[in-house]
């Protein structure tokens, strides 16, 4: 019988130290990332499932200042400054929200693990007006699952945040911008993103239905 609880206690004892092992193998680190780092998306209009075209971003450099990623489109290019992957400084949003942020914003707070939320507010500078806008972004990784995109079939954990992006002006009220992002280690990047805006037109007193849709897309 003791032999018997031996084997059991060490049995509980390795099962024990494989729930831990797991628990940790289940958080994703930051990437690493360094210059020349490419990954190329392809566009779907979500309103009529038309492509819009490729797109891509690269790595441009590293340094003390942050990681420089190039956003390229046949519309042109826009530069983004992240402080740390996922920690974005500086850059775009949408059309109408881009420029300087303060404290750097959150996109995707690494380590991830599934449960995970988080929620933050951030100035951002607008670079033509030099106007300080708040933004807000809430939050929450939802798990792992296997997505099948034009590149191929990749495990990723799935992230899902809100954002306000602080564009209102006389005419409408704030940007609700909500992006779903698959990201995948093996890729060290978004394997999927699916953007859904909606904001309020202010002659509606952006009351409750009042809102409007905005931008609804994919990339992958």
């Amino acid at each position: 019988m003791s032999s018997l609880r031996s084997l059991s206690w060490r049995a509980l004892v390795a099962s024990a130290l494989l729930g831990t092992s797991l628990s940790v193998a289940a958080q994703v680190a930051a990437p690493t990332l360094k210059a020349g780092d490419t990954w190329t998306y392809r566009g779907i209009d979500n309103y009529n499932r038309l492509p819009t075209g490729t797109w891509t971003r690269e790595v441009t450099g590293t340094a003390a200042s942050g990681i420089h990623v190039a956003v390229r489109s046949a519309d042109g290019s826009v530069d983004d400054l992240f402080r740390a992957p996922g920690e974005l400084t500086s850059g775009v949003l949408n059309d109408r929200a881009r420029g300087t942020m303060d404290p750097a914003f959150q996109l995707m707070p690494f380590p991830l693990a599934e449960g995970k939320s988080w929620s933050q507010k951030v100035i951002r500078t607008d670079p033509v007006t030099n106007e300080k806008r708040e933004m807000l972004v809430q939050g929450k990784v939802l798990g792992w699952e296997t997505i099948k995109v034009p590149a191929g079939e990749f495990k990723a954990i799935k992230v899902e945040r809100t954002m306000y992006l602080g564009d209102y002006d006389s005419f409408r009220g704030i940007t609700q911008r909500t992006e779903t992002e698959w990201y995948a280690p093996d890729i060290r990047g978004a394997a999927k993103v699916v953007v859904f805006e909606e904001f309020c037109e202010r002659r509606y007193s952006c009351g409750m239905g009042s809102f409007m849709p905005g931008m609804r897309a994919t990339t992958s």
